[in-house]
């Protein structure tokens, strides 16, 4: 008897929930128009929450893959310049000398990096295949291995002791040599060097650092008569050229800083014995490093998570918003499922189902969208975020969490409020509901989805007028119709030049090192003068041939240009060089001995300032040289007009004179627009993310002018009978927004000013924040409101009086 009874009160409950699905089910059916502008709000959002939820996690778990990623750390150097400036190189012999000085470190490597890498395999024709590889080169000692984890598929680590041998990725196996066994086969490294495959290793993971799949040997590199000079010196090192440190179990990162310490005094420079500062920094924090790592900002990702927030909340006040409002509309429903025996805690978990109706069905929605849109953000943040087992499984946690705050939080105050209706006043009709509270609430709301609106359009003006300030401002040289193109070797560049100038569309070819504004630059010391110590900071070493200054317009502000030659014979140096040394006047310095390296020479004339960085960095202090080894760019001045005939012939005469190599041309703005890289991103993200807020601001909007119309179709008519214009209608409507629009400016307008001011330090050259940019702000939220809450309005106003006052 007791079973059955159970059973009867299990079926009662289930019959009880099959009937709240089904008046769930027809009450969203009823009222379409509600149910859709939440949905398509909410999923909007939470389609957009998702994403900058894959976006953060992939971020935030780079290289923690590694086994061992708590003990690795990598060695970086601050250079002594006024102050100190960061660098995340360090010099080739400190991982053997940490090896022999350090007993707490139980593997030590060197990587040397480059920036791209030309290789060649020997095709089946008996030609060449070519690729062109950018990043994936790097020359390592074998303890590598030992400290990250990358597993071997084949071949054999001993191996790569051995000089020209290399090891390379599952991929890029299956890139070069098809379905064939890629050990053994060869592959030449930048037509100088045949290395030898004796290994694959796994396919590195996307949320990787170091993303180096090409793994030539140490040994390979110190036999390069070239390139293996100065493995063993202590005086420089290259940005690409890191040491990875692996301590032994219990030992901590606080136990390297005196050791490092003892490093500076015992393994200074040769030349400048205070010049390099060491320190050992964990890998794992280096992702988000600007100054020594990978420049990932955390701000860019605090951000992020801000804005997610930010729509979530933006959708659950339209919510609540249009919740409340409806439930004005279900006064005589609830009224008469109270008098029939409903408590108020079935209508409250009514509604709160009907809410998680709402969101599950937004989630679902939410989700196609985020799996959607997900490549073409790939594309446009040029990132490598994906949709894998992993990441869906914590995307499951993540929403189902989302789905219930969202549900509690959109669905618990209209639900209350529902369930706290007196029957007998709800059943005489909304006109006569309470609604004082309600109101108060949707006017918190409201102003507070227009704050945010505000503060996202203030963010995307400043970082837009940021962008626009460094694409227009002056740079010191020309940025226009030039093109960069690599100079693979030395022994062709002169008649490459020569042969340039020849043809029809080229104005004028230069030979340097680089551009004038490049991320590639030469710090090295310098000695005044004949004075007895070196300055106290570094200067940037360019090497330039007598074409430069006219090729870039780069103009003088005193002194000569360089004479043509191939060596050292003197020098320029640019204004800030000068001011460095607190010289009168450019005038001052000619003719004056400068030592820059290991090169003595007069200085012949002084450059005006240009940038030489981001708007981020101060102007360097620069030399100039006509130092022909120096020289791997072509700088190739077009002369105004179409330019394809030219950029033809020009590919034609440098695949003439290098056809064994890959052909590449960069245009100078090109180049520059890879400085504004990250602020791009960011700007791409604000005025998507501010426009998605903007439109769920507005589905509220537009749903709440709709139920406000509806709320006020009897005074309005009595209004227009009484003789009330169209303008004074429209003013009944539009009043209350132009209140809520300013309040939620006077408290989001500071908020962005600190926000924008804080992100504007990182520059060193910035715009200011003006009036305009809040006065944009304001106007164009009074715009949007206008346009959203104006169709209802102006429907109101134009109805016939008479249908508004007809009895119901």
């Amino acid at each position: 008897m007791v079973w059955k009874l159970g059973g009867n009160q299990t079926s009662k409950r289930t019959t009880m929930l099959q009937n709240y699905f089904k008046l769930i089910i027809r009450k969203l059916a009823k009222h379409r128009d509600y149910a859709l502008l939440n949905i398509l709000g909410l999923s909007l959002s939470i389609g957009c929450s998702i994403l900058i939820f894959a976006l953060i996690q992939h971020h935030t778990n780079f290289d923690t893959y590694h086994q061992k990623a708590e003990r690795i750390m990598r060695i970086v150097m601050d250079v002594k310049t006024d102050g100190f400036f960061p660098f995340p190189g360090a010099p080739t012999p400190m991982a053997s000398a940490l090896r022999e000085e350090c007993a707490f470190v139980e593997k030590a490597a060197m990587v040397s990096g480059g920036d791209e890498v030309l290789i060649s395999i020997d095709n089946a024709k008996g030609g060449k295949d070519k690729y062109k590889e950018q990043g994936k080169f790097a020359w390592v000692e074998p303890a590598y291995f030992d400290i990250l984890d990358l597993p071997f598929v084949q071949g054999d680590l001993k191996a790569l002791e051995q000089p020209n041998t290399v090891l390379i990725t599952e991929k890029l196996a299956l890139k070069y040599f098809g379905n064939d066994n890629a050990l053994g086969k060869m592959l030449r490294q930048d037509n100088r060097t045949d290395l030898r495959v004796v290994g694959i290793i796994r396919d590195l993971p996307h949320n990787t650092d170091y993303k180096h799949e090409i793994l030539a040997s140490w040994a390979t590199l110190k036999s390069d008569s070239t390139l293996g000079l100065g493995l063993d010196s202590w005086g420089g090192a290259r940005g690409g050229t890191h040491c990875f440190v692996l301590l032994k179990e219990g030992h901590a990162l606080a136990e390297m800083n005196p050791v490092m310490a003892r490093f500076c005094k015992d393994h200074p420079h040769p030349e400048m014995k205070d010049l390099f500062t060491y320190k050992a920094l964990p890998m794992l924090g280096l992702h988000f490093d600007k100054d020594y790592g990978f420049g990932v900002d955390k701000k860019f990702l605090w951000a992020l998570g801000m804005i997610g927030l930010f729509l979530i909340f933006t959708a659950c006040f339209n919510f609540v918003n249009m919740a409340t409002a409806q439930a004005l509309t279900r006064g005589r429903e609830v009224g008469v499922r109270k008098a029939l025996g409903s408590t108020r805690g079935q209508l409250f978990w009514q509604f709160i189902a009907e809410t998680g109706l709402i969101v599950a069905a937004s989630i679902l929605v939410g989700v196609l969208m985020a799996v959607m849109v997900q490549p073409y953000l790939n594309t446009w943040l040029k990132q490598d975020i994906v949709f894998d087992t992993r990441l869906y499984l914590l995307l499951g946690g993540f929403t189902l969490v989302l789905g219930v705050l969202l549900t509690f939080l959109a669905g618990f105050y209209p639900g209350l409020m529902q369930a706290r209706f007196n029957p007998i006043i709800s059943m005489k009709g909304m006109g006569e509901m309470p609604k004082s509270g309600t109101y108060s609430l949707r006017r918190i709301l409201v102003t507070t989805q227009f704050g945010i609106s505000q503060v996202l359009i203030i963010s995307a003006a400043v970082i837009t007028g940021q962008i626009h300030y460094a694409q227009n401002a002056d740079w010191g040289f020309r940025p226009g119709a030039i093109v960069n193109l690599q100079i693979p070797d030395q022994a062709n560049m002169k008649t490459l030049q020569t042969q340039l100038l020849q043809i029809a569309g080229v104005k004028n070819v230069s030979l340097c090192y680089q551009a004038p504004a490049s991320r590639s630059n030469n710090q090295t010391g310098l000695v005044y003068n004949n004075r007895p110590e070196p300055e106290q900071w570094v200067v940037n070493d360019k090497p330039i041939d007598a074409r430069y200054l006219e090729t870039f317009n780069l103009k003088l502000a005193a002194g000569r240009n360089l004479q043509a030659s191939d060596t050292v014979r003197e020098f320029l140096v640019n204004e800030t060089f000068v001011k460095k040394l607190n010289l009168a006047s450019p005038e001052e310095i000619l003719h004056k001995t400068i030592k820059v390296g290991e090169f003595k020479a007069p200085v012949v004339g002084v450059v005006r300032d240009f940038h030489n960085w981001s708007f981020e960095q101060e102007i360097s202090a620069i030399a100039f040289s006509t130092h022909a080894p120096g020289y791997y760019t072509c700088a190739v001045q077009l002369s105004p007009g179409n330019p394809a005939p030219t950029l033809a012939h020009i590919q034609q005469t440098w695949e003439k004179l290098y056809p064994d190599h890959y052909y590449e041309q960069r245009f100078m703005d090109e180049e520059l627009g890879e400085f504004l890289e990250t602020e791009t991103m960011l700007l791409r993200l604000i005025r998507i993310f501010a426009g998605i807020a903007i439109l769920i601001g507005c589905l509220g909007l537009y749903g709440l002018a709709a139920f406000m119309v509806a709320q006020k179709r009897k005074e309005v008519g009595i209004r227009k009978t009484l003789g009330a214009s169209i303008a004074g209608i429209l003013w009944l409507f539009g009043k209350e927004y132009l209140r809520l629009i300013i309040i939620a400016f006077v408290v989001a307008a500071p908020l962005a000013w600190w926000a924008m001011n804080a992100w504007l330090q990182d520059y060193v050259y910035r715009i200011s924040i003006g009036l305009g940019v809040f006065t944009l702000s304001l106007l164009s939220t009074f715009a949007i409101a206008a346009l959203t809450v104006g169709f209802q309005s102006v429907k109101a106003a134009l109805a016939n009086p008479v249908k508004s006052l007809r009895s119901e």
